[in-house]
């Protein structure tokens, strides 16, 4: 009988194989980043925790200035996370911080995995849209099986009454019934459900409280058609397909060492998982954003997901002047020009049927979020007046900072020495901070694609050398010995 002992028993178990070739402590530069933008997660989901209790502790000035602070210091943070050249503050490379971004995470991981099996349950259950974007997109893609133009007969009170949503969240104009109503007093749900009760089905036009058509380029309900034609009660299923899309190419993109860091971060994202959940646009815009930053460096490819992000969202259209800079600075002018072209044309493709049947409809809808006389909201700078902590600024005052703030960022853009993908996709909605409007969900999207943006590009031409600044190299030497000189202090 032969006495040798079984391979299992003197050999490692599959598990432990598995997680030695699998997770992989990622290097010092990298773990810095991905550190940086766990934290930066998590300011993002306490922004999203119920604020009735700090508000009623705390009062409402001081929760609107811890909200400020917070959205404000999580965009900080993603700003350092993703520079061209390695992060430059010391703790972020300290063990101690790494291993309490790395809790922070798993604490919000099982929430996360949750939130995930209640995509797919929402997917085949009747609609509960967070707001009325999706509405209106659900809503249009029906006018369109019924052989109308979204933009000319849409109707949010048919809208909200046909998928019987709650009108609360609707969005209120400052005309009409809220005509008189302060800026700083924006109106409760109740008074919204109220209004809403009184207005007629049939004529959009009458409907002036609230914003009432389709106000979305066609590409935010276009591919909603086949989901309504076959049947299914919400438009979920698409959306979290975008999600599982976007996940999955977020994880290939980065290094090896990170992929396993990179998901859990993506599981620990509740406001993107959130969005998958109740059918938000902006899963699908940051999708097609994504790729055409990801793979800029293949034109077609890149140049036909750019013309289709402008298609389905506004917001698109702020990252266009940093892709095009980006893709000028790396491969020439001509080049830029042959994307913006391009980009044109397909924006042109997708809404061309729908200009040509009513060019005043299709204009007072996209151009609604623009020029509607909307509330202040947001947790940006106008956070500050809605808390009574400043005085509320005429609206063009919020407009000429948002202006002067696309400019500046532009220029940092455009003098580095090598433009990078990540921050690129951070600075394009900074501007957005100082807007009458500056809704959270401008900023929460951009996180994690612009950190796997900044890993594949370090990855691909390497860390940032200028003259007279610290390389990459040098700079993670500077950071050890100053770390090493800490704890010798602290013993």
């Amino acid at each position: 009988m032969s006495t040798t002992t079984p391979v299992a028993a003197t050999e490692p178990g599959v598990i432990a194989r598995w997680a030695r070739q699998w997770i992989v402590v990622p290097h010092q530069t990298n773990a810095a980043r991905l550190t940086l933008v766990a934290l930066a997660l998590a300011l993002q989901n306490l922004l999203e925790l119920p604020r009735d209790r700090v508000t009623h502790a705390f009062g409402a000035t001081l929760t609107g200035g811890l909200v400020f602070l917070i959205l404000a210091a999580s965009l900080v943070l993603a700003l350092a996370a993703v520079g061209v050249s390695p992060p430059r503050w010391r703790w972020p490379y300290q063990r101690q911080v790494q291993i309490a971004a790395l809790c922070l995470t798993l604490l919000v991981v099982p929430l996360g995995i949750f939130q995930s099996a209640k995509v797919v349950v929402a997917s085949f259950s009747a609609p509960q849209y967070a707001n009325d974007g999706s509405t209106l997109d659900h809503y249009g893609a029906q006018q369109l099986l019924d052989g109308h133009n979204p933009y000319a007969t849409s109707d949010i009170v048919a809208a909200i009454r046909a998928l019987h949503q709650d009108p609360a969240n609707t969005t209120p104009l400052r005309r009409g019934a809220f005509a008189n109503t302060p800026p700083t007093d924006y109106p409760s749900k109740d008074e919204l459900r109220a209004v809403f009760g009184q207005q007629l089905v049939g004529n959009p036009d009458a409907v002036s409280a609230f914003e009432s058509r389709v106000s979305y380029p066609a590409l935010a309900f276009l591919p909603l058609v086949p989901f309504v034609w076959a049947g299914l009660p919400s438009v979920v299923l698409f959306f979290a397909l975008c999600l599982l899309t976007l996940a999955l190419l977020l994880v290939r993109s980065v290094p090896p060492d990170c992929r396993v860091w990179l998901a859990l971060l993506v599981l620990a994202d509740t406001p993107l998982l959130n969005a998958a959940l109740v059918g938000d646009l902006d899963v699908f815009y940051i999708l097609l954003l994504f790729i055409a930053w990801r793979w800029w460096r293949r034109p077609v490819v890149s140049t036909v997901a750019f013309g289709l992000a402008l298609a389905a969202k506004q917001l698109a259209w702020f990252f266009a002047p940093f892709y095009l800079l980006l893709v000028w600075r790396r491969s020439g002018a001509r080049e830029a020009v042959r994307r913006l072209v391009g980009g044109v044309v397909i924006f042109a493709v997708v809404n061309a049927p729908f200009v040509i049947n009513n060019p005043v409809a299709w204009a007072r809808g996209v151009l609604a979020p623009q020029i509607d006389p909307m509330f202040p909201l947001g947790n940006g700078l106008v956070r500050l007046s809605l808390a009574g902590i400043l005085p509320l600024a005429p609206a063009p005052v919020y407009l000429s900072l948002e202006v002067l703030a696309i400019a500046l960022c532009l220029v940092v853009y455009w003098r580095l020495p090598r433009p990078g993908t990540g921050l690129g996709f951070v600075l394009a909605v900074t501007p957005l901070w100082f807007a009458w409007r500056s809704l959270t969900t401008y900023f929460y999207f951009v996180t994690l694609p612009a950190l796997a943006l900044a890993l594949s590009d370090e990855a691909a031409d390497g860390p940032l050398d200028k003259p007279g600044r610290l390389s990459g190299g040098a700079l993670m030497t500077s950071i050890r010995e100053e770390c090493a000189r800490e704890a010798v202090r602290d013993e």
